[in-house]
């Protein structure tokens, strides 16, 4: 891998309705093996709904894929996956953009970059959600 380690993928305080706003993609992450992601919701007030969709590209971010959706309402959590490149496909994905199913994840489908695409619902305040990612 080009750039094993430990990254933010997103730190945002959370206070308008988002709608699918992607955050700065991590990228040169060729040969990854595997992902550990936290998401981390730190509530305050108000709102009703947030959800992370980590993803990633196979072709320079002409297209995004779901690999994780962290979904979290109104109090603080944290919820932790562990992906690996290694686990072996044996049927096709029908790869989604924001649209994968609350708190699941595509383990297998690893790319050369990582981001996060946030939604939120309602107006929060006092309110932040942090996404880490440490890659090997």
């Amino acid at each position: 891998m080009l750039n094993p380690g430990d990254y933010s993928l997103c730190d945002l305080a959370v206070t308008t309705a988002l709608n699918a706003v992607a955050q700065t993609p991590i990228k040169n992450l060729e040969g990854i093996l595997a992902a550990t992601i936290e998401a981390k919701l730190s509530y305050g007030s108000g709102g009703t709904s947030i959800r992370a969709w980590v993803q990633v590209t196979l072709d320079d971010g002409a297209t995004w894929i779901d690999i994780a959706c962290f979904a979290f309402t109104t109090s603080s959590g944290v919820k932790v996956v562990n992906l690996s490149g290694l686990t072996p496909a044996t049927t096709a994905i029908t790869p989604s953009d924001g649209a994968m199913a609350d708190n699941t994840v595509q383990d297998g489908v690893l790319g050369s970059a990582m981001r996060v695409k946030l939604t939120s619902t309602g107006t929060y305040a006092n309110t932040t959600m942090s996404v880490k990612v440490s890659t090997r």
